[in-house]
């Protein structure tokens, strides 16, 4: 059994990681102008939604089968969604600069 706190701080790890690697990659194009973080925030997204996707799935699996720890997985789930519009403007922006 996972513990309430290790649930959210798996959740905040996640959206660490993937927050982190996207302002990096758009800040690396739009500083240096350089396609290759334009690339690399592309395959971020490619590789980031099927992971984060499945890090939901799972907590909310995991909340279902043990319904005393759904409200921390609902709680991680919502953690891991706040990178979808985060995601969302990133591309945007991305976007606007490769006119």
């Amino acid at each position: 059994m996972m513990k309430d706190s290790k649930i959210i701080n798996l959740s905040k790890a996640v959206f660490g990681v993937f927050f982190s690697v996207g302002t990096l990659c758009l800040l690396g194009a739009l500083i240096t102008k350089n396609d290759w973080f334009a690339g690399a925030g592309y395959l971020l997204i490619i590789f980031g939604v099927p992971v984060n996707l499945l890090c939901i799935l799972g907590l909310l699996t995991y909340g279902i089968v043990n319904t005393s720890k759904f409200k921390e997985c609902m709680i991680g789930i919502l953690i891991l969604t706040a990178n979808i519009p985060i995601a969302y403007t990133y591309t945007i922006i991305g976007l606007s600069l490769f006119d």
